[in-house]
């Protein structure tokens, strides 16, 4: 198989085109520059430091549709008891919303029961120089 270069290997292999520039440079992977000053690098080479990448990886970890399908024909147990959790926790959110709203209430009446605070006479400002 031909050289790649570094373009081609970050397509090829698990690793950045920043980490394959810093691992040709300080020799952890072998490969040769060309006129121009580009790598090329053999592929045996980047299979002996890298993983090929999968073809998850490739797609952008998505599945084919008709992979969907099969997952989840097994799971609408799961999905109504989920529905049925999440509808009882949105019935307690809202318990919990109208008894805090009322607590609220409850807190503000009493609070105008109270007399109003009397202020405290404070001394007189004072220069820090003066006794």
């Amino acid at each position: 198989m031909a050289n790649v270069s570094i373009r081609e290997a970050v397509k090829i292999y698990q690793v950045s085109r920043p980490t394959l520039t810093k691992a040709l440079k300080t020799g952890k992977v072998s490969g040769v520059q060309d006129g121009k000053g580009q790598w090329q690098i053999d592929p045996a080479e980047l299979a002996r430091v890298y993983q090929p990448r999968t073809e998850s990886a490739k797609t952008g970890g998505q599945d084919e549709p008709d992979n969907f399908t099969n997952k989840n024909t097994h799971l609408p147990g799961e999905v109504n008891t989920l529905k049925a959790q999440l509808a009882e926790a949105e019935q307690r959110a809202a318990v919990a919303e109208a008894l805090a709203e009322e607590r609220g209430k409850h807190i503000e009446d009493l609070r105008r029961m109270l007399p109003a605070p009397q202020e405290a006479q404070r001394p007189g400002w004072r220069w820090p120089w003066k006794r």
